[in-house]
């Protein structure tokens, strides 16, 4: 008789585990064609996208590679093309790395030695500027690190909200990249190719230009050669940007 229950109970057992593995399997199955089927999707989608960006391209006789457009839409429900924002951030990235005009060829290259961490990252060129403009703002406890980082010098207790918010910055999630140079280095909207955009000589009068890449921000800033703006106005526009 016990012999019997323990052939009943393996057999069971192994009933059980069977439909386990057989559920398991049409489970398998069936995310294995729901993910083909969203990959379908997507590659209908991506198509559609080319095909819209290679009609716009036609009628506004843009030449840059498709690959590097996306499509918006307007307002009115017009659809545009624009640069994609991470192909225009990772152009104006490689032109502060480099301060000067580029190839194709070199950006990845470029980029190797791109701010890896959070926080507030000075281009090489640019740090005795930042720290001058803070200085004249009466903000004087921060250094920049051998990395490129602004960091506290030593604890500060000031309760001036500038303070307060260059401090969060530093701590927070984010990576602010900033450059004084008046000049940025992107992608022209209808050849797609790299070029010098002076926007400080174009407008003495603009403060800075923004380009943003996921928790990323490039803050390219004016030098403000021709004394358009105060150092004031000038940190006040830096910190709206980095709240």
């Amino acid at each position: 008789m016990k012999k019997n229950k323990k052939i009943i109970i393996i057999t069971i057992t192994l009933i059980v585990i069977l439909i386990i593995i057989f559920a398991l399997k049409i489970l398998n199955q069936e995310k294995q064609n729901r993910n083909n089927e969203n990959n379908q999707n997507l590659n209908t989608v991506n198509e559609d996208n080319k095909n819209i960006i290679n009609e716009i391209k036609e009628e506004i006789n843009a030449t840059g590679n498709t690959d590097i457009y996306e499509v918006e839409n307007e307002y009115d429900g017009r659809k545009i093309i624009q640069i994609k924002s991470n192909v225009q951030f990772e152009t104006a990235l490689a032109g502060i790395l480099k301060n000067s005009i580029f190839t194709e060829e070199e950006i990845q290259t470029l980029l190797k030695d791109k701010p890896t961490y959070n926080g507030i990252w000075i281009s090489k060129n640019s740090r005795e500027k930042f720290l001058k403009l803070l200085n004249e703002n009466d903000i004087n406890n921060y250094v920049i690190d051998d990395n490129g980082y602004l960091k506290l010098e030593e604890s500060n207790n000031s309760e001036k909200e500038e303070n307060k918010i260059i401090e969060k910055a530093m701590k927070s999630d984010n990576l602010y990249i900033i450059n004084i140079t008046g000049t940025s280095y992107i992608r022209d909207e209808i050849s797609g190719e790299i070029v010098e955009y002076p926007f400080e000589k174009m407008d003495p009068y603009q403060i800075l230009n923004t380009y943003k890449n996921g928790n990323a921000t490039i803050l390219e800033i004016t030098t403000n050669e021709k004394n358009k703006a105060s150092n004031k106005d000038i940190l006040n526009e830096i910190l709206q940007n980095i709240k």
